[in-house]
């Protein structure tokens, strides 16, 4: 190869070298650009991931929920109560001492086992305010408080912390007429490792057999006996309000199978005292 082929073979292979050079720079550069495009595109993805994310939010318990609010007064300051609720009644519990209701024309949070016109199951985080300051939270299923619940004072300092389950207190006792567990016999509630609530216990074709109220271990109030037939009140006891009060118990009232009234403790002294 002559000297002058030799320099034209040169130049040659340095232009090809150049330009595969300028052409890996360009593929760098478009793959660098595209990369920025599926970075943004990831970016607007994960964007729309976080508003479906906030959206699921509402749904609790496979039930897709709407947020209320209610503002009150309370004193010089405002009362603000948050809560979620669903479109739907479904009594999961029959017996619940407490079922909480949004009662919309009320605009106020309501306790009651019958549903109410215009009326809504509370199913979801419950936070209560004072201005600023937490002082209730909690959670909400098909209107039965449900998990942990704490009250706060002003001061943020904890005054109250239960455990629920479905609207007992996860303590509680639950007894049942047959071993598969269907047929419910009594209900003991349980705080603190005492017995505090409400009372229930059934015959055993389900009907309720008397209900009352615990404190402190000691029974206190008016306690109710039912038939078990039709599940009309048979009795009355009367217990002391003040659990610490030992003074003796009584029958207040008395009713027949039908119904009526066969002994009023009331009426019965009045006549002695006459």
């Amino acid at each position: 190869m002559s000297i002058i082929n030799q320099y034209i073979f040169i130049i040659i292979l340095l232009f090809w070298n150049i330009n595969a050079y300028s052409q890996s720079i360009f593929q760098l550069n478009t793959d660098t650009i595209n990369s920025k495009d599926l970075l943004f595109q990831f970016e607007e993805d994960t964007l729309l991931q976080i508003k479906k994310k906030r959206k699921k939010k509402k749904i609790y318990f496979g039930e897709k929920t709407k947020k209320g609010f209610i503002k009150s007064a309370s004193g010089r300051n405002n009362l603000y109560e948050n809560f979620n609720y669903i479109n739907k009644y479904i009594l999961k519990d029959q017996y619940a001492q407490e079922i909480y209701l949004y009662d919309k024309k009320k605009k106020k949070i309501v306790k009651s086992k019958k549903q109410i016109d215009e009326s809504y199951m509370l199913h979801g985080p419950y936070i209560k305010r004072i201005d600023d300051q937490t002082i209730e939270e909690g959670f909400f299923y098909y209107g039965l408080k449900h998990g942990r619940w704490v009250r706060l004072n002003r001061s943020d300092i904890l005054q109250d912390k239960e455990t629920y389950f479905m609207g007992w207190l996860n303590e509680s006792i639950r007894f049942f007429w047959d071993p598969k567990k269907e047929n419910l016999k009594e209900i003991i509630p349980i705080k603190y490792g005492e017995k505090n609530g409400i009372y229930y216990a059934f015959h055993i074709n389900g009907n309720l057999a008397a209900k009352g109220e615990y404190q402190f271990n000691n029974k206190i109030g008016v306690w109710i006996e039912y038939y078990s037939k039709n599940g009309k009140k048979k009795r009355e006891i009367k217990y002391n309000v003040d659990p610490y009060n030992k003074n003796k118990t009584y029958i207040s009232r008395e009713w027949n199978l039908n119904g009526k009234l066969v002994y009023d403790r009331d009426l019965f002294l009045k006549k002695i005292n006459k």
